[in-house]
């Protein structure tokens, strides 16, 4: 007599248990740290324009502070006084942290260069050397690098 073709139920449930195993570890690798960071990273590329943009707008200074206390983040603010710093009275444009809310999952953990840049009202960054900024997720294992050009272009690799 022939065996009859097919999977049986024990088959079937092992199938079905391993599938599940890897969608889980699949899962993980896909997980949101990867996009938040590289979401961040493309958001932060995105400001470095926007100041520029924002200095011609206001025809004032503006500039762009980082900062690598806590889980780090930055600060895009208007320079009244000139100095090339934010000063606690001064408007702040936006103010971006990271650790918490929508970048919970990010970090900026490193700055190679000035940590400030500023543009004058022609959209001209004021003193400014290229710079490297490191975002990674909470764990380190997963980082993205952002570089802004002493014209004050930010670009990916």
């Amino acid at each position: 007599m022939k065996k009859p073709h097919g999977l049986s139920l024990v088959e079937l449930v092992i199938v079905l248990a391993v599938l599940g195993v890897l969608l889980a570890l699949g899962t993980g690798y896909l997980r949101s740290d990867r996009l938040a960071v590289n979401q961040a990273a493309r958001s932060l590329a995105a400001q470095v324009t926007r100041a520029r943009l924002e200095a011609i707008r206001r025809n004032t200074f503006v500039g762009l502070q980082f900062s690598t206390q806590g889980a780090g983040g930055y600060l895009l603010f208007e320079d009244a006084n000139r100095d090339s710093l934010y000063d606690s009275g001064e408007p702040v444009i936006q103010r971006v942290v990271f650790g918490q809310g929508d970048w919970a999952r990010v970090r900026l953990s490193a700055i190679e260069g000035p940590a400030t840049l500023v543009f004058d009202p022609r959209g001209i960054p004021q003193g400014f050397a290229e710079a490297k900024v490191s975002l990674s997720n909470r764990a380190g294992t997963y980082s993205q690098e952002i570089s802004i050009s002493p014209q004050g272009r930010a670009s990916l690799p």
